[in-house]
């Protein structure tokens, strides 16, 4: 007779597949959240030193405005404010006010359109309505 060789189901084998397998699972989910992690972290670098630079550029205009507030409380802004704006003079002090040409003021008015308002307003002259 010939004896049959039953195998015999090894669970401590299998045992050791599954931890292995666990424990390769959780290597992979900690090695993703930590490269997750590292994105955020330099994305959020990235932003501040945005937000830095921002903070700079805003406190040089601070800078810039304090100066100015400073200036106008000085005589000579206020003088020349009072003269330019207000039209005021000194006493004894003849204002004198120079009109622009008629030509000075089209070449201004040019000026301030664009290519294309110049553009139609040539085609305009040109075409008979």
């Amino acid at each position: 007779m010939v004896a049959k060789k039953t195998k015999k189901f090894n669970f401590k084998k299998i045992k050791n597949i599954l931890i292995f397998l666990l424990i390769s699972f959780l290597i992979v989910l900690l090695i993703i959240s930590c490269f997750n992690i590292f994105q955020k972290r330099m994305a959020t670098e990235k932003e501040l030193n945005i937000l830095n630079e921002e903070l700079n550029e805003l406190k040089k205009e601070n800078d810039i405005l304090n100066y100015t507030l400073g200036e106008t409380y000085s005589d000579e802004f206020l003088e020349r404010i009072a003269r330019e704006d207000l039209g005021m003079q000194k006493p004894g002090e003849t204002i004198y006010i120079i009109k622009k040409e008629a030509d000075e003021i089209e070449l201004e008015e040019e000026k301030s359109y664009n290519f294309f308002e110049r553009f139609i307003n040539w085609l305009k002259e040109i075409m008979p309505e």
